[in-house]
């Protein structure tokens, strides 16, 4: 009787191995797929969305081209200055791609927008930013950002208001 029970005992633990094993794998898949959704980049075309947040640090309304290394490694010590950790810098390839930031400056509440391609032409690619004002209960203060890029391109990247 004593053999039986121990078989049993062992064929339960074993059970219990591969159930646990199957509900770490399952509560991993969890964690990556919903950290994996958090960075997702949209596109607008050509325009894609590189990355947003709710704090620049500039206090105004302020649109920048970014063609460099130095210049995006310049941007993101301001957006760090305060923050611990920083957002890490993103990898970009300059030579395929610029980057537009569209900063909306300092405010209550959100102020949601985003980059339009409006007019390209052999000299020039127009954009317009537009502002949706959300109503929220919440007073915070916010400065967003949005980090777009775009192909590269010899045409002058102009401001529509």
């Amino acid at each position: 009787m004593k053999l039986f029970t121990k078989g049993h005992m062992m064929v339960g633990a074993k059970i219990n191995n591969i159930l646990m094993k199957n509900l770490l794998l399952l509560i991993l898949v969890f964690v990556v797929s919903c950290k994996g959704q958090k960075n997702m980049i949209t596109s607008k075309g050509s325009i894609v969305l590189l990355l947003e947040d709710n704090y620049s640090g500039l206090t105004k309304k302020e649109n920048i081209i970014i063609k460099d290394q130095k210049s995006l490694k310049s941007f993101f010590s301001k957006i760090n200055k305060t923050r611990k950790p920083g957002i890490p810098v993103p990898n970009v390839d300059f030579k395929k791609e610029t980057l537009v930031v569209v900063c909306s400056g300092e405010h209550k509440n959100t102020l949601n927008s985003s980059l339009e391609l409006t007019l390209e032409t052999d000299e020039e690619i127009q954009l317009k930013t537009i502002y949706n004002k959300e109503k929220k209960k919440e007073k915070a203060i916010v400065s967003p950002f949005k980090i777009y890029k775009i192909p590269v391109s010899d045409k002058e990247i102009t401001f529509k208001k």
